[in-house]
Protein backbone atom coordinates (compact mmCIF):
# COMPACT_ATOMS: atom_id res chain seq x y z
CA UNK A 1 0.00 0.00 0.00
CA UNK A 2 1.26 3.47 -0.91
CA UNK A 3 0.52 6.32 1.48
CA UNK A 4 -0.43 9.47 -0.50
CA UNK A 5 1.73 12.49 0.12
CA UNK A 6 -1.29 14.67 0.88
CA UNK A 7 -2.82 12.31 3.42
CA UNK A 8 -3.18 13.60 6.96
CA UNK A 9 -3.04 10.95 9.61
CA UNK A 10 -0.90 9.36 12.31
CA UNK A 11 1.86 8.52 9.85
CA UNK A 12 2.67 12.22 9.32
CA UNK A 13 4.86 14.21 11.69
CA UNK A 14 3.98 17.79 12.60
CA UNK A 15 6.65 20.33 11.73
CA UNK A 16 6.85 21.43 15.37
CA UNK A 17 7.86 17.90 16.40
CA UNK A 18 10.37 17.38 13.59
CA UNK A 19 13.52 18.50 15.40
CA UNK A 20 12.66 16.52 18.52
CA UNK A 21 12.02 13.36 16.53
CA UNK A 22 15.16 13.69 14.46
CA UNK A 23 17.23 14.07 17.63
CA UNK A 24 15.55 11.10 19.28
CA UNK A 25 15.94 8.78 16.33
CA UNK A 26 19.43 10.01 15.50
CA UNK A 27 20.65 8.78 18.88
CA UNK A 28 20.59 5.34 17.32
CA UNK A 29 23.45 6.42 15.06
CA UNK A 30 25.81 6.90 17.97
CA UNK A 31 27.69 3.78 18.94
CA UNK A 32 30.78 2.78 20.90
CA UNK A 33 33.87 1.05 19.59
CA UNK A 34 32.66 -2.11 21.33
CA UNK A 35 29.59 -2.35 19.12
CA UNK A 36 29.07 -5.99 18.25
CA UNK A 37 26.73 -5.62 15.28
CA UNK A 38 25.88 -3.15 12.57
CA UNK A 39 22.34 -2.73 11.29
CA UNK A 40 21.52 -0.80 8.14
CA UNK A 41 18.09 0.35 7.02
CA UNK A 42 17.39 2.09 3.75
CA UNK A 43 14.79 4.02 1.79
CA UNK A 44 14.73 3.31 -1.94
CA UNK A 45 13.17 5.79 -4.41
CA UNK A 46 11.30 4.09 -7.25
CA UNK A 47 13.11 6.07 -9.98
CA UNK A 48 16.72 7.31 -10.25
CA UNK A 49 15.74 10.75 -11.61
CA UNK A 50 12.72 13.00 -11.11
CA UNK A 51 11.33 15.29 -13.83
CA UNK A 52 8.90 18.20 -13.68
CA UNK A 53 8.14 21.29 -15.75
CA UNK A 54 6.95 24.85 -15.11
CA UNK A 55 3.44 24.12 -16.37
CA UNK A 56 2.40 21.01 -14.43
CA UNK A 57 4.59 22.26 -11.55
CA UNK A 58 4.46 19.15 -9.38
CA UNK A 59 5.39 15.48 -9.39
CA UNK A 60 5.23 12.60 -6.92
CA UNK A 61 7.65 9.78 -6.21
CA UNK A 62 7.18 6.59 -4.19
CA UNK A 63 9.89 5.64 -1.70
CA UNK A 64 10.13 2.08 -0.36
CA UNK A 65 11.28 1.19 3.14
CA UNK A 66 13.47 -1.81 2.28
CA UNK A 67 13.85 -2.78 5.92
CA UNK A 68 11.47 -5.03 7.85
CA UNK A 69 10.91 -2.54 10.65
CA UNK A 70 9.37 0.93 10.86
CA UNK A 71 11.68 3.88 10.24
CA UNK A 72 11.46 7.61 9.69
CA UNK A 73 11.87 8.86 6.13
CA UNK A 74 13.53 12.28 6.06
CA UNK A 75 13.30 13.94 2.62
CA UNK A 76 15.26 17.12 1.96
CA UNK A 77 16.14 19.32 -1.01
CA UNK A 78 19.63 20.31 -2.10
CA UNK A 79 20.84 22.91 -4.57
CA UNK A 80 23.98 22.69 -6.68
CA UNK A 81 26.90 25.13 -6.25
CA UNK A 82 26.33 26.73 -9.67
CA UNK A 83 22.66 27.50 -8.88
CA UNK A 84 22.11 27.99 -5.13
CA UNK A 85 18.49 29.19 -5.34
CA UNK A 86 15.97 26.61 -4.10
CA UNK A 87 13.00 26.49 -6.48
CA UNK A 88 11.16 23.53 -4.95
CA UNK A 89 8.99 22.48 -2.02
CA UNK A 90 8.94 18.90 -0.75
CA UNK A 91 6.29 17.27 1.44
CA UNK A 92 6.14 15.45 3.79
CA UNK A 93 9.65 16.14 4.98
CA UNK A 94 9.49 13.65 7.84
CA UNK A 95 7.16 10.66 8.00
CA UNK A 96 6.98 7.18 9.53
CA UNK A 97 7.10 4.33 7.02
CA UNK A 98 6.37 0.75 8.05
CA UNK A 99 8.77 -1.98 6.99
CA UNK A 100 8.23 -3.09 3.41
CA UNK A 101 5.78 -0.25 2.71
CA UNK A 102 5.93 2.72 0.34
CA UNK A 103 5.47 6.41 1.03
CA UNK A 104 4.50 8.94 -1.61
CA UNK A 105 6.55 12.15 -1.61
CA UNK A 106 5.33 15.28 -3.39
CA UNK A 107 7.68 17.79 -5.05
CA UNK A 108 6.26 21.16 -6.11
CA UNK A 109 7.74 24.04 -8.09
CA UNK A 110 7.44 27.31 -6.15
CA UNK A 111 4.95 29.93 -7.29
CA UNK A 112 6.29 32.40 -9.82
CA UNK A 113 9.16 30.26 -11.08
CA UNK A 114 9.37 30.30 -14.89
CA UNK A 115 12.23 28.80 -16.84
CA UNK A 116 13.89 29.30 -20.22
CA UNK A 117 16.32 26.39 -19.78
CA UNK A 118 16.65 23.28 -17.66
CA UNK A 119 17.60 23.54 -14.00
CA UNK A 120 18.74 20.87 -11.56
CA UNK A 121 18.41 20.23 -7.85
CA UNK A 122 18.79 17.07 -5.79
CA UNK A 123 16.74 15.21 -3.19
CA UNK A 124 18.09 13.27 -0.21
CA UNK A 125 15.99 10.37 1.09
CA UNK A 126 17.36 9.28 4.47
CA UNK A 127 16.14 6.42 6.65
CA UNK A 128 16.27 7.05 10.41
CA UNK A 129 15.83 3.66 12.15
CA UNK A 130 14.03 3.29 15.45
CA UNK A 131 15.99 2.41 18.57
CA UNK A 132 15.16 -1.18 19.52
CA UNK A 133 16.75 -0.80 22.95
CA UNK A 134 19.57 -3.25 22.29
CA UNK A 135 22.99 -2.22 23.52
CA UNK A 136 26.24 -2.54 21.57
CA UNK A 137 24.33 -2.35 18.32
CA UNK A 138 25.32 0.27 15.78
CA UNK A 139 22.63 1.88 13.65
CA UNK A 140 23.60 3.62 10.44
CA UNK A 141 21.61 6.25 8.60
CA UNK A 142 21.27 5.11 4.99
CA UNK A 143 20.44 7.71 2.36
CA UNK A 144 19.94 7.93 -1.38
CA UNK A 145 20.37 11.09 -3.41
CA UNK A 146 18.70 11.61 -6.79
CA UNK A 147 18.62 14.55 -9.22
CA UNK A 148 15.52 16.58 -10.05
CA UNK A 149 15.49 18.01 -13.58
CA UNK A 150 13.17 21.02 -14.00
CA UNK A 151 12.31 22.04 -17.57
CA UNK A 152 10.40 24.77 -19.38
CA UNK A 153 7.08 23.25 -20.44
CA UNK A 154 7.66 24.16 -24.10
CA UNK A 155 11.15 22.65 -24.28
CA UNK A 156 11.10 19.63 -26.64
CA UNK A 157 12.27 16.29 -25.26
CA UNK A 158 15.90 15.64 -26.16
CA UNK A 159 17.16 12.11 -25.46
CA UNK A 160 20.76 12.86 -26.51
CA UNK A 161 21.60 16.40 -25.33
CA UNK A 162 25.35 15.66 -25.30
CA UNK A 163 25.41 15.95 -29.08
CA UNK A 164 24.98 19.72 -28.66
CA UNK A 165 28.21 20.19 -26.71
CA UNK A 166 31.12 21.94 -28.42
CA UNK A 167 34.84 21.35 -27.82
CA UNK A 168 37.86 23.38 -28.84
CA UNK A 169 41.58 23.01 -28.22
CA UNK A 170 43.20 26.25 -27.13
CA UNK A 171 46.91 25.81 -26.53
CA UNK A 172 47.26 23.27 -23.75
CA UNK A 173 43.60 23.46 -22.72
CA UNK A 174 40.37 21.85 -23.83
CA UNK A 175 37.45 24.29 -23.89
CA UNK A 176 34.01 22.79 -23.26
CA UNK A 177 30.74 24.64 -23.87
CA UNK A 178 27.07 23.75 -23.61
CA UNK A 179 25.21 26.28 -25.80
CA UNK A 180 21.92 24.36 -25.49
CA UNK A 181 19.04 24.75 -22.98
CA UNK A 182 19.55 21.13 -21.85
CA UNK A 183 21.47 19.67 -18.93
CA UNK A 184 24.01 17.08 -20.07
CA UNK A 185 24.80 14.25 -17.65
CA UNK A 186 27.90 12.13 -18.16
CA UNK A 187 30.86 10.54 -16.41
CA UNK A 188 33.77 12.75 -15.48
CA UNK A 189 36.14 10.89 -17.79
CA UNK A 190 36.73 12.32 -21.27
CA UNK A 191 39.00 10.28 -23.53
CA UNK A 192 41.43 12.09 -25.83
CA UNK A 193 41.60 10.74 -29.37
CA UNK A 194 43.70 9.45 -30.91
CA UNK A 195 45.54 7.75 -28.08
CA UNK A 196 44.68 6.36 -24.67
CA UNK A 197 44.95 9.42 -22.46
CA UNK A 198 42.02 11.14 -20.76
CA UNK A 199 41.09 14.21 -18.74
CA UNK A 200 38.59 14.60 -15.92
CA UNK A 201 35.67 17.01 -15.80
CA UNK A 202 34.81 18.81 -12.57
CA UNK A 203 31.24 17.46 -12.43
CA UNK A 204 29.05 14.69 -13.79
CA UNK A 205 26.84 17.31 -15.43
CA UNK A 206 27.23 20.30 -17.73
CA UNK A 207 24.60 23.01 -17.29
CA UNK A 208 22.95 25.05 -20.07
CA UNK A 209 25.22 27.94 -21.06
CA UNK A 210 28.14 26.59 -19.04
CA UNK A 211 31.64 27.06 -20.42
CA UNK A 212 34.91 25.94 -18.86
CA UNK A 213 38.40 24.67 -19.70
CA UNK A 214 40.32 21.54 -18.76
CA UNK A 215 44.11 21.28 -18.89
CA UNK A 216 45.44 18.79 -21.43
CA UNK A 217 48.42 16.50 -20.75
CA UNK A 218 51.54 17.95 -22.34
CA UNK A 219 52.11 14.78 -24.34
CA UNK A 220 48.63 14.94 -25.87
CA UNK A 221 48.00 18.66 -26.31
CA UNK A 222 49.24 18.84 -29.90
CA UNK A 223 47.76 15.56 -31.09
CA UNK A 224 44.14 15.62 -29.91
CA UNK A 225 41.66 15.79 -32.77
CA UNK A 226 38.51 14.57 -31.01
CA UNK A 227 37.17 13.56 -27.62
CA UNK A 228 35.08 10.62 -26.46
CA UNK A 229 32.32 11.24 -23.92
CA UNK A 230 30.57 8.67 -21.76
CA UNK A 231 27.06 10.11 -21.49
CA UNK A 232 24.21 9.10 -19.22
CA UNK A 233 20.65 8.74 -20.46
CA UNK A 234 17.59 10.56 -19.21
CA UNK A 235 17.10 7.83 -16.60
CA UNK A 236 20.68 7.68 -15.38
CA UNK A 237 21.93 4.74 -17.46
CA UNK A 238 25.40 4.81 -19.01
CA UNK A 239 24.92 4.66 -22.77
CA UNK A 240 27.02 4.35 -25.94
CA UNK A 241 30.14 6.57 -25.95
CA UNK A 242 29.93 9.67 -28.12
CA UNK A 243 32.84 11.06 -30.14
CA UNK A 244 33.01 14.80 -30.81
CA UNK A 245 35.50 16.48 -33.13
CA UNK A 246 37.43 19.53 -32.00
Amino acid sequence: MIVPAKAIGPSLIRASDMNTLIKAFSLSVLFSLSASAVYAAGMKPEVPVLFLDDQNREVTINVLNTDNSTALLHSSLQTIPEDPENKLIITPQLVRVDGGKKQQIRVVLKDGVKLDKQKMQRIDFVSIPQDDGKKNRARILIGQNIPVIISPADLPLNTSPWTGLTFQRTGSSLSVENPTPYIVRLTKQVDLLPGKQSVELKNTYILPGEKFSVSLPASAADNVTSVRLHPVTRYGILTTPFDAKL
